[in-house]
Parts: structure tokens; sequence; C-alpha cells
């Protein structure tokens, strides 16, 4: 009795332990016959023979608990709402449709069993047995239905090429479209390839229709399938086209043009890029990666060369990275004295470009411009005279050493902007009140055509200037202060210009 009495508290216990540890595979199993489901949560971890074989499954175990709901459910309607309650635990539910049937539903933590059973006991492989029936004879009606209503064009032709079945679709093209002929005659079903794109030409109207046809071996001939590729031919033409229309463009392109796609191969290249970068064809052509790209130009000396030669993989992926985010423009100085211009630019997909821009003949004149506006300064500075230039808007182009020293103005600031009123406002600052300098302005900002101006000034220190405006090309004027001798103040009366004589005159 004691021992009797040890064996039922363990078996008491051991289940709570079970559900304490929460293993998923803890169940409680099905008995060998009958019709039992046994699910953990949503999956179904055991069934007995007759319940798969019910639901269709025959010896493989389920995992989609929808499935095995929606066999159930044409008997129970109300199961799947009896299973999302919480409330309900064990509850036996009727048949609606056979009130026999019932089922037997126990749940327990995250398990559920269902069990199928009825009134009679000897009538239960019956059940089995016209459930089946009826649910084969619904899904057998459901694909003949599928296949006789698909738009798809199916058809079933022998070794000879003579039709046997054909669905409704395929019937109702060829009444359309071909009363008097097979339209699928030339398919090639001796290959047998996976796919085969066929062309028929409608009978009536000459119109043409693309279909893209599968073919099956079965052992009494074929099965086809045939789906209509009419809009799939027409954007693969417009994309050709496209594609041709956009390699004339690339061809008269002088800058050198490399497309790669998004797996890093070099898909589009132009005549420029050969031209300018030597590279062969042959090498070009197989779609050479973008590190394959840049070490041949490397090997040609066409990348200027870092100071690191261990970099040269970092300065890949840097160009690489730069390129596919458009940030990459760079100047490459070429041992040769070539210079290009190599710009990144991103792509749709993940495809990324380079544009190779030979600029050496713009770098040169650029170099060539600053040298002679170097040595045009550089003459300037060697004058003793003061001179300086000014637009016809009024701006300061350019002085000399002997301006700044002059006017005591920096002479690293010529490049800045300058207007002729601050330069002006210096010139009267340091020098006595004369009415001189409202005519120069007038001369400076006069436009039309002009005489040589000039007139005397006299520093604040005493010294005396003589004041030239000389109009030059392009609307500007040179203006220049030369030092002067200094006259007695009689002489200099005598020697000036008297205004109201000159007002008199005119």
């Amino acid at each position: 009795m004691a021992m009797v009495g040890a064996l039922a508290i363990l078996a008491a216990l051991r289940p709570r332990q079970q559900r304490q540890a929460g293993a998923k595979t803890t169940k409680t199993p099905p008995t060998s016959t009958g019709i039992v489901f046994l699910f953990h949560d949503q999956s179904l971890i055991d069934a007995t023979t007759d319940a798969l074989t019910l639901s269709g499954q025959g010896s493989k175990h389920l995992s989609d608990y929808e499935a095995t709901l929606g066999v159930l459910e044409s008997r129970f309607t109300r199961l799947r709402s009896t299973l999302s309650d919480p409330v309900i635990t064990d509850i036996r539910l009727r048949s609606e449709v056979d009130p026999s049937l019932f089922l037997d539903i126990r749940k327990s933590e995250r398990q559920t069993r269902l069990e199928l059973n009825t009134d009679n006991d000897g009538q239960r492989q019956d059940v089995v047995l016209q459930w089946m029936k009826t649910t084969v004879d619904a899904e057998k009606s459901l694909m003949e239905d599928a296949i006789t209503l698909s738009p798809q064009l199916i058809w079933q032709s022998d070794g000879d090429g003579q039709i046997l079945w054909a669905n409704n679709a395929y019937s109702d093209f060829v009444q359309m479209h071909a009363p008097e002929k097979t339209p699928f005659s030339k398919l090639s079903v001796s290959e047998l390839p996976a796919q085969e794109r066929i062309l028929v030409k409608s009978g009536l109207d000459q119109s043409e229709h693309w279909f893209d046809v599968q073919t099956k071996v079965r052992t009494n001939g074929y099965l086809h399938f045939a789906n209509a590729a009419n809009a799939l031919v027409s954007v693969d033409q417009e994309r050709k086209d496209f594609v041709q229309a956009l390699g004339k463009t690339f061809a008269q392109l002088s800058i050198g043009l490399a497309i790669f796609d998004k797996e890093r191969r070099l898909v589009i290249f132009n005549p420029a890029l050969l031209d300018m970068t030597g590279l062969p064809t042959d090498f070009l052509l197989p779609k050479p990666t973008i590190d394959m790209f840049l070490d041949r130009l490397r090997e040609k000396g066409l990348m200027p060369e870092p100071k690191n030669y261990g970099s040269w993989r970092d300065q890949f992926t840097a160009v690489e990275a730069a390129a596919k985010s458009g940030t990459y423009s760079e100047h490459w100085a070429l041992s040769d004295g070539q210079t290009f211009r190599v710009t990144g630019r991103p792509h749709p997909d993940g495809a990324f470009a380079f544009l190779f821009e030979d600029i050496s003949a713009e770098i040169s004149l650029t170099r060539r411009f600053r040298s002679d506006i170097e040595t045009g300064q550089a003459v300037l500075d060697t004058l003793s005279d003061a001179i300086a230039v000014f637009s016809a808007a009024g701006t300061l182009i350019i002085s000399n050493h002997a301006y700044s020293k002059l006017w005591s103005t920096n002479h690293e600031l010529m490049l800045e902007h300058r207007e002729l009123s601050s330069e002006m406002s210096v010139w009267q600052d340091r020098c006595v009140p004369s009415p001189m300098w409202t005519e120069m302005r007038g001369f400076i900002q006069q436009q039309g055509a002009r005489k040589p101006w000039s007139d005397d000034a006299m520093l604040d220190d005493g010294r005396h200037l003589r004041c030239y405006a000389n109009p030059i090309s392009g609307g500007m004027t040179m203006v220049r202060f030369a030092n002067a001798q200094t006259m007695r103040p009689v002489i200099q009366k005598i020697t000036q210009t008297d205004r109201a004589i000159q007002t008199a005159k005119r």
C-alpha cells in the first residue's frame, strides 16, 4: 500500500513539474486509435493516423494550425471562437452539420487537445471515409474550375501536336484569332525548353500576340501553359531602343564614361573612355569590377601616385564610396602632364558612374593666364608712379606697390573687392581739399568716348602730385599719380587753369 501511494504521489507531481519547466515537448500522448490532434501553441506536435488521414496530411505532421482548423470547421462552425475563449478549458462541441459527431476540446496551459468522436464508435471509420470523400470531391471540383476558368492558356497535346484538351482561355483565343489553324504549332516540344517565347499572328487582322509558353511532359503527351507577353515584349523593345539611343549619345560625348552596376561590374562605357585611358576593349567587354578597373588605371599611370603605396586598396574603397554618394570630384594630375577631372555620380539600384574629362588644355590656359597676370603685376610694381585701374562700374581691378606705398594701403589686399568711393575717400583724406577730386570721379564714371584727363593735387605733407586718368579698353580707367616739382605759389597760380575762362569758352 505504501508503494502504491508513493507511485500515485509521483504521478501527480510529474506533470506539475513539467508545466513549471515550460518544456515545449511536454504533451499528453493521444490514443493510438481514433481521431486526435495535439497542439503546442499553434504547432501540431502529435496526431493519430486517422487524424492525419482526415486532415489530408497522410503520415506527415502538420505545421499549419490554420489548415487543421479549416478542415474541422466544415463540421464545427463554433470551433475557432471556442478555442479563442480563455475561460473555456474543457468542453464538448456538437457538430451543427451532423449531430452524431462531437469534438472534445481540452486546453492546458499552452497545449490544446482535440478528439473527434461519434455517438456510435463503430461508425468512426465510416465518418472518416465519408469526410475524406467529400473533401476530395470539393478539392477536385475546385481544381477543375481553377484550370478551366484560368485566364492562362492551358492545353494538352499528343506527340503529333494534336490538341487533346484545352481550357476556356485557349478555346476563346483560338476562336477569336486563329479559328482555322493551330496557333502554337511551332512549339519545339522535342527540345522541351524551360520556357519559349512564341509569336502568334491573328488570321483576321494580322495583329501580333506574344506568349511565354512552358511545356511539361506527361505519359500521354504534353501539357502546355501560355502567359500573355505582349507587355513584356513591348517593354523589352523600348528598353533596347532606349539603350541604343543612349549608346549613340554616349558615343558622341568627349567625356569618358564608365558605369558600374550594383554588383560593382562595368556595364557601360563609351569610345571616349578608350581614347582617354588607352584601356583595351577586350579588358572592358568582360565587365571587370571596379577594383580591376582602377588597378589597371594605376598600372598605366592614369591615377595619381599616393604617398603610401600600401594605401592603394583603401583609396579604391574611398573612391567607390564617394562615387556612390555623389561626393567624389577630383583632379588627377598625371606624370605625363595630363590632368583628368574625375567625377563620381550615383545611379538607381546601387549603380554608380565615373566621368573622365581631360582638362589638360584648360589647366594649361589657367596657368598661362595666371602667369600673365603675375607678369603684368610684376611690371606695374617696377614703376615709380602709383597706378590703379578701375572698371566701368567703379571697382578696383589692379594696383601696384607704389600705389599702396603712396596711400598707405595693404598691397596683399589688392585682389579684394574695393570700390572707387572708398579709394577716393582715402585720397581726399590724405590731400588738401580741392574740387579736382569731383572732376576725377565724374571722369572715371563717365560712359562713352573720353579724352585723357589730368590735374594737380597736394598731399597733406606738402608734396605735389600730378594726377592722370586715361581711358582704356572695356570702359576701364587707369589712374596714375606722379610726384610733381614744388612750385612757388605765384607760379602755381599762373599755371593753373582758370575755370571761369574755360566756362566762358564753352
